[in-house]
């Protein structure tokens, strides 16, 4: 009698677990896994638009990180010439600097100096800005490319659902589905 209730729970429990082996957990139905054409035809309807909104969302996100990824070299270009405009400034001040004969001429000097300092410093955090950019812009092209990766997966997956829902309803033999990608 125990022997029974054993085999009988580790049944329910193996039972349970192909269960939820079988699932796919892109939306896809038991009825559409399990034939139903009617099943098969709506669930990989809403797998195609699901998919194409993914694939939608996901070429808006490639354009900004695209745009992302160019102002932020172009700061960087930026940044790189204003670097080097201040250092051969700075060069050319200093060289011509120290012949002050009074405090005002003194003042003057360290005044343009410090203008070149800060526009220095300015410069080197437009290329960081730039630098953060460009990261955030390729950042952007990764998610894009991979939601628009996942999105066709869904609607080749969709699109094969419902041509076999057609082909089940109509008694044919039905087409390979694509598996679920991760």
């Amino acid at each position: 009698m125990i022997y029974q209730k054993q085999l009988i729970a580790s049944i329910l429990v193996c039972s349970a677990l192909l269960h939820g082996c079988a699932s796919t957990g892109d939306g896809v139905s038991d009825a559409a896994l399990s034939g139903d054409p009617i099943a098969m035809g709506r669930d990989g309807a809403k797998l195609n638009t699901r998919g194409a909104e993914l694939v939608k969302d996901g070429e808006k996100l490639l354009i900004t990180g695209r745009k992302q990824l160019r102002e932020g070299e172009e700061m960087i270009q930026n940044g790189g010439s204003k670097v080097t405009t201040s250092r051969f400034e700075y060069k050319d001040v200093a060289n011509a600097g120290g012949r002050a004969l009074d405090p005002d001429a003194v003042a003057k000097e360290a005044k343009r100096l410090s203008s070149i300092g800060k526009d220095w410093k300015d410069a080197i955090d437009t290329i960081r800005d730039g630098n953060e950019l460009v990261e955030k812009g390729n950042k952007n092209i990764d998610e894009a490319q991979s939601s628009i990766r996942r999105g066709r997966q869904m609607m080749e997956r969709g699109s094969a659902l419902v041509r076999n829902g057609e082909r089940a309803r109509l008694g044919e033999s039905l087409l390979p589905v694509p598996n679920r990608q991760p």
